[in-house]
């Protein structure tokens, strides 16, 4: 299981320094500062950054950090059941809208198969495999929609400075205010939808797991 944890942890990692690495590439300083703030306001990139810092944190604390309140926090059952939501929400997303309007090939296309495929789908299997650190609240749920909430706000303030929008339907300079604030409403019913989905899977994985019976000793 260490392997494992091991494996998918260095992939998550890989995933968004491929794709900085390509953004950046070529670029001059000036260029390189701007597509670094555009690297960061992907929710793509914001969600695998997470994923990957929660995935590694609990395996790196014990040798350098053993009172890391960050990797107590990145294996309790709330926080992965967030987590689990916005890589399912990135993975949903980006292949029934996004995928079709562009042809990734070469390097942007293993960076852009992590960052959408291989991450989500590593996580959550994870998730189904170990589950949490203590039962999932309810509260879990409500509490996993501040970091798309700020995303969106994020986006709205930094899109009215720049002109930049990482996704289409975010994109008010094309479609206006109400449509895409409508959109980040819907998109936040999906959010807490998905959200309550993992709760509930993962107390019914504690319940579970509590009445199995204990293996019988030689």
């Amino acid at each position: 299981m260490r392997l494992w944890r091991i494996l998918i942890a260095v992939v998550a990692c890989l995933g968004p320094v491929l794709q900085y690495g390509l953004m950046v590439y070529d670029e001059t300083l000036v260029s390189a500062a701007v597509k670094s703030v555009e690297f960061f306001s992907y929710f793509t990139i914001l969600s695998n950054m997470l994923a990957a810092a929660a995935l590694t944190a609990p395996l790196v604390a014990p040798l350098v950090a053993p009172t890391s309140r960050f990797a107590t926090w990145a294996e309790q059952s709330g926080p992965r059941a967030s987590i689990a939501t916005y890589l399912a929400i990135t993975g949903v997303v980006y292949h029934t809208m996004l995928a079709s309007q562009w042809n990734p090939q070469g390097l942007r296309l293993v960076a852009d198969t992590i960052l959408h495929t291989i991450t989500p789908i590593a996580y959550l299997v994870d998730l189904a495999l170990r589950g949490g650190h203590g039962e999932a609240r309810w509260i879990a749920a409500a509490k996993a929609m501040a970091f798309p909430a700020l995303f969106g706000v994020w986006t709205l303030v930094h899109g009215a400075l720049s002109g930049f929008y990482p996704y289409p339907f975010m994109n008010v300079a094309k479609r206006g205010y109400p449509p895409v604030v409508l959109t980040m409403v819907e998109m936040s019913l999906a959010f807490a939808a998905v959200a309550l989905i993992f709760v509930f899977l993962l107390r019914v994985r504690t319940r579970v797991v509590a009445r199995a019976p204990a293996p019988i000793s030689a």
